[in-house]
């Protein structure tokens, strides 16, 4: 292998890792006017548009309108009679900070309430939300939470709106799931009824996603994902002039033949999800998203979403399915159905590569360590990062073993080699015949130590990709550090944070390297080899402090196996090469 070129590719990836974490979008300057920009994805459903009517039916002011709360002891949901709608959600369980005296709370500053109906108006051709006033029904009395609201459209529609709590001690329900039934039925015999869409309420962006990269809208149709990130709402200069664009006032995407199973709104570690029951999908399904301003500079992003849905004997439509308001956590999302646990929306190395199937593998892996540290107490997930870092390297143990072997073998001919080189300086193709050569004869294996490398690679991109949504992590202390899911600062000096796992991940991964003997690696390699280990703390630096402490405990660990290998020196098996037979 030309370690040469394995080491300046290692090199190219880390700077390209460095480049994508560095680089932020450019963002649209407050009070810059949108411009709008044609971008349907595939030809609209032939909806009902709703004419303007002369009835009685009053929009309602959210200050006037009634509010009527619902619990379950993991979440508290306000609902609103204007539209009959949710107002907010607040997450009983999920502190808003590392002071822990707030909550976190869903759709907290959006003008329009979280699964609003909406209507699409004929004269602007856009989906409109409807705040008639809906009156709260009197429901049969039942065990689970549940509450219902009856209203019309302003054509006269008539729509029943029902919801159902899970129950927090039920096994197997879904506390953070709200049960809806949406029930258009037309004013009078005869007419067909009016289209309606759901909307996914939105959520304000996480402090740690400062760039707002995880806001975005999600919407599976079990073949392929659709995501709308706030990027699109933003004008963008885009990278050297690659992928720029001028800023949507909304974007629109449909699925025909295979409506959305789903549509969610998410940050960092919250997502709303509105999962449709098959019978209400229809044949097609459509989706709007648009920005949702919380102040001058603070955008978030929502959808409305629309499910065809089949005519019923008495001319009505049902919308019946799910709504999840809650935090992201593996094992959590990946218990429902259709595929939702996409809503972890991990990121693609260089817009690309996707490590997901091994971040969902390490997620597994980290909450079944957890579930057996439980008992340590407040430090249990910082236990679990340990010893999830001890058990990666128990499985690599052996390879990095015999790398360490191979390459103190190699040092005992790092004379012959160097002779060598030297003397086939001049000609590669010479060069490379007669180290092969050499190997063969003192049973060297040059490729040994690669595979470590191959292994360590995707784990740790799998690991840096899945601890910047890793909600579990969140808000969760260990050693001095205050929040696994943030950068562990010490404290500011001119405002700069110092971050002391950085740090000693540098340090010690520039000890490891000392430790380990690399034979056939010239000044330029060793050179490469040790900004690498100023590098990757730089790309560290402002990502969760969980991905920090497992490479800071990798690196002691390896330093460790290197101490124990150079304890036992490897002596060199020297095999002649075989003399030939005289005739």
């Amino acid at each position: 292998m030309d370690r040469k070129n394995f080491f300046l590719g290692i090199a190219c990836i880390a700077a390209a890792m460095f480049i994508f974490a560095v680089t932020k979008p450019a963002v649209k300057p407050a009070g810059t006017p949108a411009t709008v920009v044609a971008s349907a994805a595939v030809e609209a459903p032939a909806v009902v548009p709703v004419k303007s009517s002369s009835s009685s039916i009053r929009e309602l002011a959210a200050s006037d309108a009634e509010k009527v709360v619902l619990e379950n002891g993991v979440v508290r949901v306000t609902f609103s009679t204007r539209g009959g709608a949710i107002e907010q959600v607040e997450l009983l369980h999920q502190p808003a900070n590392l002071e822990r005296k707030a909550n976190i709370i869903f759709n907290a500053g959006n003008a329009d309430a979280a699964l609003a109906i909406g209507i699409l108006n004929s004269a602007t051709n856009r989906v409109e939300p409807v705040y008639s006033e809906f009156k709260q029904v009197n429901l049969p009395a039942s065990a689970t939470p549940a509450i219902a609201f009856q209203g019309k459209l302003p054509d006269g529609t008539k729509v029943m709106r029902t919801y159902t709590l899970s129950a927090a001690d039920k096994e197997g329900a879904e506390p953070y799931s709200i049960r809806f039934t949406t029930k258009v039925t037309p004013a009078s015999a005869g007419q067909m009824p009016t289209r309606v869409w759901h909307s996914t309420g939105s959520w304000q962006h996480t402090q740690g996603d400062a760039n707002h990269q995880f806001i975005s809208v999600l919407a599976d149709n079990g073949e392929d994902l659709t995501h709308v990130n706030i990027g699109v709402f933003r004008d963008s200069s885009g990278f050297f002039g690659l992928g720029s664009h001028k800023a949507e006032t909304e974007h629109p995407a449909g699925a025909v033949g295979q409506p959305f199973n789903w549509v969610s709104s998410g940050n960092q570690f919250f997502a709303s999800i509105i999962h449709v029951d098959p019978k209400s999908r229809g044949s097609r399904s459509e989706l709007v998203a648009r920005p949702v301003a919380f102040s001058a500079t603070d955008v978030g992003v929502q959808a409305f979403a629309y499910w065809e849905g089949a005519i019923g004997a008495d001319t009505s439509i049902v919308t019946e399915g799910d709504f999840f308001v809650g935090p992201k956590e593996y094992a959590r999302v990946a218990a429902l159905p259709d595929n939702q646990v996409s809503v972890l929306q991990f990121s693609k190395i260089l817009g690309f590569i996707s490590f997901g199937a091994i971040c969902k593998l390490l997620l597994a892996c980290l909450g079944g360590v957890h579930s057996l540290l439980t008992w340590t107490g407040a430090w249990s997930w910082g236990w679990a990062v340990v010893l999830l870092t001890v058990l990666i390297k128990l499985i690599t143990w052996p390879l990095t073993s015999a790398q360490q072997r191979t390459a103190k073998k190699m040092q005992q001919f790092s004379g012959p080699m160097a002779e060598i080189r030297e003397k086939y300086k001049n000609d590669s193709e010479k060069l490379n015949k007669e180290m092969m050569k050499l190997y063969q004869e003192h049973q060297i294996n040059p490729f040994a130590g690669c595979l470590p490398i191959l292994i360590q690679i995707p784990v740790f991109f799998g690991l840096y990709t899945a601890f910047q949504t890793t909600v579990e992590l969140r808000l969760q202390s260990f050693l001095w550090i205050n929040d696994l899911a943030a950068p562990d600062t010490l404290f500011h000096v001119a405002g700069f944070g110092i971050n002391l796992l950085p740090i000693l991940m540098g340090i010690t991964m520039w000890l490891s390297m000392r430790m380990t003997p690399t034979p056939s690696a010239d000044d330029t390699q060793k050179t490469i080899m040790y900004m690498m280990a100023f590098l990757f703390p730089v790309i560290c630096y402002s990502l969760p402090a969980a991905l920090s402490l497992y490479m800071t405990l990798q690196n002691l660990l390896t330093m460790l196996q290197a101490w124990r290998s150079n304890r036992a020196p490897v002596e060199a098996v020297v095999v002649l090469p075989k003399k030939k037979k005289s005739n």
